[in-house]
């Protein structure tokens, strides 16, 4: 029987592994990458709360203060309405106290004038023409100058109207309780010459709303409108007819 021969070569390989796997100490087994535990979670330091007051059982809570709807920045403050009553109180007590004063003041220079000049048969007739032109200038002045001394924003030309319309309504009256010989009693004559009075303080007081309307109507933001016009054009093609528009 044949014994096959190793070569030297191949003997020399073999007897240096061996070696070499003798003399490596075996490293130990490392987990892969994707299995390696977290580290524990570590919870964060609790801070220092001050615990709430304690309520005592019989204290009431306090209410908290409401905030008016002016001081809220997304409403506008609005000045509240004053009272006419008394803007419309002065105005009367200034109609009838220059009415009073007029015709005293007008009513003398017409006395003084006419015992100057026609003698004391006419000079009554003055002083009633004289008493009745200052009693118609007063009225209004004093009317307006009470309304504007309370705040009024009134116009004179419309306080001159209405005390013409309240004279007018006087003189009817007079006729007409005066008429088809029965006389009215002199307390009701007397009384029917507050109506141009009355008549000043309505002209002054309607004057004032329309003032205040058209103040507010300027303040207000402008609305957006919408304005067409047509438009007629010619090109080589013939006429064109359009709208042009403006926003």
């Amino acid at each position: 029987m044949k014994r096959t021969r190793l070569s030297p070569l191949l003997a020399l390989l073999l007897v240096s592994g061996l070696a070499s796997a003798q003399g490596a100490p075996a490293e130990p087994a490392q987990a892969p990458a994707g299995s390696l535990t977290p580290p524990p979670l570590v919870g964060a330091p609790d801070e220092d709360v001050p615990p709430p007051p304690d309520v005592a059982s019989g204290a009431e809570v306090p209410a908290r203060a409401a905030v008016p709807a002016e001081a809220l920045p997304s409403v506008k403050a609005t000045p509240a309405a004053k009272d006419p009553v008394p803007r419309v109180a002065v105005e009367v007590l200034g109609g009838a106290a220059g009415g009073i004063v007029g015709a005293t003041v007008l009513g003398s220079v017409g006395y003084l004038l006419g015992s100057a000049t026609v003698g004391c048969d006419e000079c009554l007739v003055m002083a009633a023409a004289g008493a009745g032109a200052g009693a118609i200038i007063g009225i209004p002045v004093g009317t307006y100058a009470g309304g504007h001394f309370m705040g009024g924003r009134g116009r004179v030309g419309a306080t001159v109207a209405g005390s013409m319309v309240g004279w007018g309504a006087t003189f009817l009256a007079l006729t007409l309780l005066n008429s088809g010989g029965a006389e009215a009693p002199a307390a009701v004559n007397a009384a029917l010459f507050i109506l141009p009075v009355v008549g000043a303080s309505a002209g002054f007081e309607l004057s004032h709303g329309k003032v205040l309307r058209q103040e507010a109507a300027m303040q207000a933001p402008p609305t957006p409108a919408v304005h067409l016009m047509p438009v007629a054009t010619y090109s080589s093609k013939g006429p064109h007819l359009g709208l042009m528009g403006s926003f």
